[in-house]
C-alpha cells in the first residue's frame, strides 16, 4: 500500500473538499460553526478557497495518494512556510473567511480570533512554517498519511532553519508529539452559547528549528 505525497492542483480541489468535510462533521467546531452541515453552498465555499490560496506562494497544500488505488487522495494537508519576516501589517490580521450563508459567522470570528491571538503571541512575524490543516479520509484513518504530511512539511523547516507551529485537536496531539513538537498553551472555547454543549480543546504545540 505505497503512500506517496504530492502537491496538490486545482483538479484536486473538489476531493480535498470532500474530506474536510468528513473528517470535521463530528467535530463541535465545526457543528457551531455550520449548524446546517456541510451545505453544497459551504462546500463551494471551501473548494473556492482553496484554489485561491494554491495562488499563494507562501502556502503548500500536499496530498497523499494510494499508488495502489489509482492515486485516489486520502488526505491532505495545508502548510504556511514563511521563510523570512513579514511586516505587522501582513500577520496582524483576523484569519476568518468567506464561508457563505449557511456559517454562523460569530462562531467563525470567535474561533479565528482565539487562533489568531495565539499566533500572535507565539509567532507573530517571525520566520516559520505553520500547518494549517491537517485531513485524512475517515476510511483511511491509522495508514501513516498524516505522519507523511507531518513530516514532509517539518523536513521543508528543517531544511530552511525554521520552527514550526500548529493546534493541535485532541485526536492529533500524539502524532504531533511524535514528530517532535511540545506543548505551549492550551485553548478551550464553550460552545454552549451556540447550543453545542460541549467545549472545543485545541493545544498550540511548536517544533523548534532544527540545529542540524
Amino acid at each position: 500500500m505505497p503512500l506517496v505525497v504530492l502537491e496538490v492542483v486545482e483538479a484536486d480541489t473538489s476531493r480535498i473538499t470532500e474530506i474536510w468535510a468528513a473528517a470535521f462533521h463530528k467535530d463541535p467546531i465545526h457543528n457551531a460553526m455550520f449548524p446546517k452541515g456541510t451545505t453544497p453552498e459551504t462546500m463551494a465555499k471551501m473548494k473556492s478557497n482553496s484554489i485561491q490560496e494554491l495562488r499563494d506562494p507562501s502556502i503548500k497544500y500536499m496530498k497523499v495518494v494510494d499508488t495502489d488505488h489509482e492515486n485516489e487522495i486520502i488526505a491532505f494537508g495545508k502548510w504556511h512556510i514563511y521563510r523570512q519576516e513579514r511586516l505587522e501589517s501582513e500577520w496582524n490580521v483576523l484569519d476568518s473567511r468567506d464561508w457563505g450563508r449557511d456559517v454562523n459567522q460569530e462562531v467563525s470570528e470567535a474561533f479565528f480570533a482565539e487562533l489568531g491571538a495565539r499566533r500572535k503571541k507565539f509567532m507573530a512575524g517571525k520566520p516559520h512554517a505553520l500547518l494549517g490543516l491537517l485531513d485524512t479520509d475517515p476510511k483511511h484513518q491509522r495508514r501513516g498519511a498524516g505522519s507523511k504530511l507531518v513530516q514532509w512539511g517539518t523536513d521543508v523547516a528543517d531544511e530552511a532553519g525554521l520552527c514550526c507551529y500548529l493546534e493541535a485537536s485532541e485526536a492529533g496531539h500524539r502524532l504531533y508529539r511524535s514528530k517532535g513538537f511540545k506543548d505551549v498553551e492550551s485553548i478551550e472555547m464553550d460552545l454552549s452559547r451556540w447550543g453545542i454543549d460541549e467545549m472545543e480543546r485545541m493545544t498550540c504545540m511548536i517544533r523548534p528549528a532544527s540545529e542540524a
